[in-house]
């Protein structure tokens, strides 16, 4: 029987390093969102350090969808080594330059559209019954092509450049047992779902949902400029801001730990030159949704 390279001790030693310290040992591109970081350049990797492991959702590995482990697995992947190399390597054992491996190449993914379903039927079930969003509110996206359904029923909404080329999408599940959410990979985030107004007011959300159940709770507001951030980074209002003429911005973050923060780090760094407002949701809310799903049980 072909002897054990390491004690179970030395394997799990080095599977307790700290992945985001491994991570930066790696030089791997960061960008924090929330409890996690992403990984840059490497497609759907992201690190969740309360966890202590990564998960790459768009990583091509025979029939798997996904891949992700601790630090040993986050050694192999980037590296493209074995697992004695890893554990050597977490270890101190060697260094990587040992194993003579160039590090990953970072892909580049072409951004195209997912497939679309013959109908709207489950998107406008899920929309009107279970989020309470307004019908008007749901044909306007429609009507805009800023939402769609895919052959899997879930909603797609899709921010355009501004030249009307499609550039951004992201996903919502409508099964509520498993609220799946994803951005489709090659996705710029400059150009995330917005819906152009009249006035000189901006509107920021964190997702679509956000934005259609303002719409609904304030139908009056349509006359302004919305933009759904995708996320919590400000990729998006600075490149909205370059194309219209805009004197007022209400921030409609998340009542939580994070969207509070960056909250105030937007009115810090806008303040200067535009007119912002905090108009988070109603205390007891963590988003405009559940405010209007309270409001209609």
């Amino acid at each position: 029987m072909r002897r054990k390279r390491f004690s179970r001790e030395q394997i799990l030693e080095a599977d307790q390093r700290d992945i985001l310290g491994v991570a930066r040992e790696l030089n791997l591109p960061l960008e924090q969102k929330r409890n996690t970081y992403k990984v840059s350049g490497y497609g759907g990797l992201y690190i969740t350090p309360s966890k202590n492991a990564f998960n790459c959702f768009s990583a091509n590995l025979g029939s798997a969808n996904n891949y992700g482990g601790g630090p040993i697995q986050l050694v192999m992947f980037i590296q493209d080594c074995t697992f004695i190399e890893a554990v050597s390597y977490l270890l101190g054992i060697r260094g990587l330059d040992t194993y003579k491996r160039e590090p990953m190449k970072k892909e580049t993914v072409e951004f195209s559209l997912p497939e679309r379903a013959e109908s709207f039927r489950h998107i406008y079930a899920y929309l009107i019954k279970t989020r309470k969003i307004d019908r008007w509110v749901v044909d306007k996206f429609i009507e805009k092509k800023m939402l769609y359904e895919n052959k899997y029923h879930s909603c797609v909404f899709v921010g355009y450049d501004y030249e009307g080329v499609p550039r951004q999408c992201v996903i919502r599940g409508t099964m509520t047992s498993k609220a799946f959410k994803g951005e489709v990979q090659g996705s710029d985030k400059r150009f995330a779902v917005h819906l152009p107004g009249e006035s000189e007011i901006l509107h920021v959300y964190e997702a679509p949902i956000d934005m259609m159940s303002y719409l609904t709770l304030y139908p009056d507001a349509i006359e302004d400029h919305h933009v759904a951030l995708c996320c919590l980074a400000d990729t998006a209002l600075k490149e909205y801001l370059k194309h219209f003429d805009i004197q007022k911005i209400f921030l409609h973050l998340d009542n939580d730990k994070w969207g509070r923060e960056q909250t105030k780090k937007l009115r810090d760094c806008y303040g200067s030159k535009y007119d912002v407002w905090d108009e988070a949701p109603f205390n007891g809310y963590k988003d405009f949704n559940e405010q209007l799903v309270g409001k209609n049980p």
